[in-house]
């Protein structure tokens, strides 16, 4: 039998969503689930674009914006709004929970962006080679002769 404290008001979502903070995810294991691209073929534009999900054991997901930047002798993988200057937008989505601090109030995009930074991207320090790996960048970058 489940009980519930009927003083505090409760929303559909918090009892269908756990609340997690950024401790909590950083004991949780993570893992590339899935990228996509986003290229138009018939535009010049040399930098190609994407998102990439990744998804911990608790199959709690974080959807990450990316871009490559060919800088002329590697292809270079840059998170936006983590690695690059995010521009009034959003560009990480969060599924499986709802991040709090700790005192339980909602975390703010900048504390994320801070701690895939700092804590979740060099705990995937091959990231970026797979990321790469499951492009066929032959498709997107000219070789001069």
């Amino acid at each position: 039998m489940q009980f519930f404290d009927l003083s505090r008001q409760f929303k559909l979502s918090d009892i269908l969503s756990p609340t997690k903070t950024l401790n909590e995810l950083g004991q949780q294991e993570w893992f590339l689930a899935k990228v996509r691209v986003e290229h138009d073929c018939l535009s010049d534009s040399e930098q190609l674009e994407g998102q990439v999900v990744l998804q911990s054991n608790e199959n709690i997901q974080l959807e990450l914006e990316w871009l490559i930047q060919d800088t002329g002798f590697e292809l270079q993988v840059l998170f936006k709004g983590v690695e690059t200057a995010a521009e009034q937008e959003t560009l990480v989505m969060v599924k499986g929970a709802q991040l709090v601090d700790d005192v339980q109030q909602p975390l703010s995009a900048q504390a994320l962006s801070l701690w895939i930074d700092g804590t979740l991207l060099p705990m995937l320090p091959q990231i970026r080679k797979e990321i790469k790996a499951r492009l066929n960048l032959w498709d997107y970058v000219e070789y001069g002769a």
